[in-house]
């Protein structure tokens, strides 16, 4: 169960009623006949806690108002922590510190986060936190006169949750345990709401590792605000990939193998208490670094991505994909971190008895590091993939594949990965979620049999997680919307690429089945608000978005070079876009002397013109050819107003300016659609690619029949704030070449 209502205040009720009377039935109304003076409705609590009892923080509240000579047009509550005793008046006066509301009954939760004590209950101790509350409800006739305030004190009370790391198992509870080098730790964090039986699960929860010395977790437990800069962010307890409940030690920190160190997990509830007792057999952890657990496997696919694995009690990595799939497996362990050579591998399909020679397709070798392609029409199917080390040390992986038949029947589907609320609008700065919807409707009506409401995935609505593969599968063509903060959307987990030399046990290169889909003869429309985090750069890790990029040579870090690593080649950007380089308008820039000077007020878009040159846009004589901002959002006053500012919103594809430096090249696949007029022509990014064709996978027909071959598109800025009509005109281009226009 989720929390309600959480409002905090303070007032005390003698000032609070004397104030209120100001409030209260003061103005005049028009009449037509004799005036009367307005008498004031009157309120009282039907059911409430008794007056300075102590309760549970969840409260249900009842209330009923009357009005003499008129009638009751609703209520206002304010909730304010303490008795109403020695407050100040500008906590409560004025309409802004209370809330309407029609109900006349209501269940709120209260703050109850003040540590009260430590208390044994069961054999067990609990933390007990409490805080003193006042509920105020008054009525509102209608001539606005206010009634005098019934309310309420109580102390509100709950038991703080607690954490139990269920994951490393310790054969020696309490003790000091010896890990391998990256592992991951697993928790459940459960809240016991008033009684140590009455449960539910926590909030959300926060982690600290810090090296171990003697008193660490007594210090912990006895000065805890020593430690307070050191914990992580909270995080919700349903936050994305399982982060809420589990997280690897050892891919991204430095551990030293000769130091030992502290894991501790710390929970909150929805009343604001926290975990107040550590202990290691519970939510806190010793451990030092394992030193020769087996061989570092990394397993990679073109599309399902790279997996490592150490040692051999590996739960499998598991796919659905569609019917047919060629499967090109690839390997390559190291054992070198402890002093081991790679002694053999080997790799079976659909073993039974890993102890069984006969039961692997290959005996064991040192030159077998890739499996032939397969592909299968239909069951499940699991890959065993063994490294052994000069020390008889295995580490063995599994690729667990499903199949599910293939479809693509249906037009156009639309990922609405672009998140927003029904906000006022103002200025323009931002569409809204209606606006936004509507604009992409529009667009998507355009295509026959497109259906809104089958044809529409909202990641907001399903926590920010993509598609089904299967899903994605029933589709020709895929819209896909994106904001630019990768917390609430799915496109960046999608295309986010990590390089080899980043990858470490339990570090996933992520299945990136649109690419995939790509390759499978499915079209893209791909399209966002692409500044911070947002669009192609979202391939990088967000750490690492700093601008201009190579992502054939620059994948793993600016200035890395192409004697590195270059598994850039196989990120979604560089292998199906056909992107070579990477920039934005206000990107974090790169420190480099090659570097020209960036002017973002130079540098801003002005507007958009269709590229003259490029064979591929030349085919389609329909594309607008000048893209224009949206003359609503330009005009004066408006957040793009271009006397104050030109459009920032922008990510670019292979700037002259890089390219030409570096001695780059355009890849044969990447084709200008649009290039962009600065604000002032002097940038060094003027006549940059802001929206192009891949034609990667251009004369790739589609298995199942229906379809057609042709290219994808991609837009390096939001079509929102763009002419209509010019819009329109690209849509229809669009749709036409995909065989889908309705028009």
């Amino acid at each position: 169960m989720r929390k309600r209502l959480l409002i905090t205040f303070l007032a005390p009720a003698a000032v609070l009623l004397a104030a209120l009377y100001c409030v209260a039935g003061c103005g005049e109304d028009s009449y037509l006949g004799e005036y009367r003076e307005n008498k004031l409705p009157a309120i009282k609590l039907t059911s409430a806690p008794v007056q300075g009892d102590t309760i549970s923080y969840r409260i249900n509240f009842s209330w009923i108002g009357n009005d003499r000579d008129g009638a009751v047009e609703f209520y206002e509550f304010v909730v304010c922590p303490g008795n109403p005793i020695g407050f100040d008046p500008a906590d409560t006066t004025g309409l802004d510190k209370w809330t309407r509301t029609y109900a006349t009954d209501s269940t709120f939760t209260f703050a109850a986060d003040v540590y009260d004590a430590n208390v044994l209950i069961s054999g067990n101790y609990f933390s007990r936190y409490q805080r003193a509350n006042t509920f105020f409800i008054r009525a509102i006739d209608d001539r606005g006169g206010r009634s005098e305030p019934a309310y309420r004190s109580f102390t509100a009370k709950t038991l703080a949750p607690y954490v139990v790391i269920e994951a490393p198992t310790n054969p020696f509870p309490g003790q000091s345990q010896m890990v391998p080098p990256i592992v991951r730790f697993q928790w459940r964090a459960e809240d016991p709401i008033d009684e140590p039986w009455n449960r539910q699960e926590a909030d959300s929860v926060r982690l600290l590792l810090v090296p171990f010395v003697r008193e660490t977790v007594n210090e912990l437990n006895q000065n805890p605000a020593k430690f307070e800069d050191q914990w992580t962010p909270w995080r919700s307890c349903h936050a994305p990939g399982d982060s809420g409940t589990s997280t690897v030690i050892g891919d991204d920190e430095l551990l030293s193998r000769t130091n030992t160190y502290v894991f501790a997990v710390q929970a909150k509830d929805e009343a604001g208490a926290v975990t107040t007792i550590f202990d290691t057999k519970l939510n806190a952890r010793v451990f030092a670094i394992l030193i020769g657990v087996g061989p570092l496997l990394k397993v990679s696919e073109p599309y399902l991505g790279s997996y490592s694995y150490i040692g051999d009690n590996n739960r499998p990595e598991a796919f659905k994909l569609p019917a047919d799939f060629s499967l090109n497996f690839r390997w390559k362990a190291d054992a070198s971190s402890y002093g081991g050579v790679i002694s053999s591998y080997r790799y079976g399909w659909d073993v039974m008895d890993l102890s069984d020679p006969n039961d692997w397709d290959v005996q064991p070798s040192p030159f077998i590091t890739s499996a032939p392609p397969a592909t299968f029409t239909s069951g499940v199917h699991t890959l065993f993939i063994e490294a052994m080390d000069n020390n008889g040390i295995s580490t063995i992986a599994q690729m667990e594949v499903m199949t599910f038949p293939l479809r693509m029947d249906r037009p156009l589907f639309w990922v609405d990965d672009f998140y927003s609320t029904d906000f006022y609008q103002t200025n323009y700065a931002f569409p809204t979620e209606s606006e936004h919807d509507a604009f992409w409707l529009n667009i998507c009506s355009r295509a026959e049999g497109f259906s809104p409401g089958v044809d529409v995935y909202e990641t907001v609505k399903r926590n920010y997680l993509p598609p089904d593969i299967e899903t994605l599968w029933r589709y020709k063509n895929v819209i896909w919307t994106f904001s630019s903060d990768d917390r609430i959307n799915a496109w960046d987990d999608m295309v986010r690429f990590i390089p080899e030399s980043r990858i470490g046990q339990y570090s996933k290169l992520w299945f990136n089945f649109l690419s995939f889909y790509m390759a499978s003869g499915g079209h893209v429309w791909t399209e966002g608000k692409s500044d911070k985090q947002g669009g192609l750069s979202a391939v990088l890790l967000p750490n690492q978005q700093t601008l201009p990029r190579n992502l054939r040579c620059e994948i793993a870090g600016v200035g890395t070079g192409c004697d590195g690593d270059t598994s850039g080649v196989f990120s979604m950007a560089y292998k199906d876009y056909c992107v070579t380089v990477l920039d934005k308008v206000g990107a974090t820039a790169r420190v480099d002397d090659r570097m020209p000077v960036r002017r973002i007020e130079w540098d801003a878009l002005n507007y958009g013109y269709r590229d003259p040159t490029d064979p591929v846009t030349a085919r389609y004589a329909g594309l607008p050819s000048r893209l224009a901002l949206w003359e609503t959002v330009t005009k004066p006053g408006n957040f793009f107003d271009p006397l104050v500012q030109g459009f920032p919103f922008v990510e670019f594809y292979n700037p002259g300016y890089w390219m030409i430096v570096n001695g780059l090249k355009p890849q044969s696949c990447f084709h200008p659609m649009y290039r962009m007029r600065t604000r002032n022509v002097l940038s060094h990014v003027n006549n940059v690619t802001i929206a192009f064709w891949t034609t990667k996978y251009a004369d790739v027909e589609p298995r199942t029949g229906g379809g057609v071959a042709a290219p994808s598109v991609h837009f390096g800025l939001p079509l929102w704030y763009f002419n209509r009509a010019q819009v329109d005109s690209i849509a229809d281009v669009i749709f036409k070449t995909w065989d889908i226009s309705a028009r």
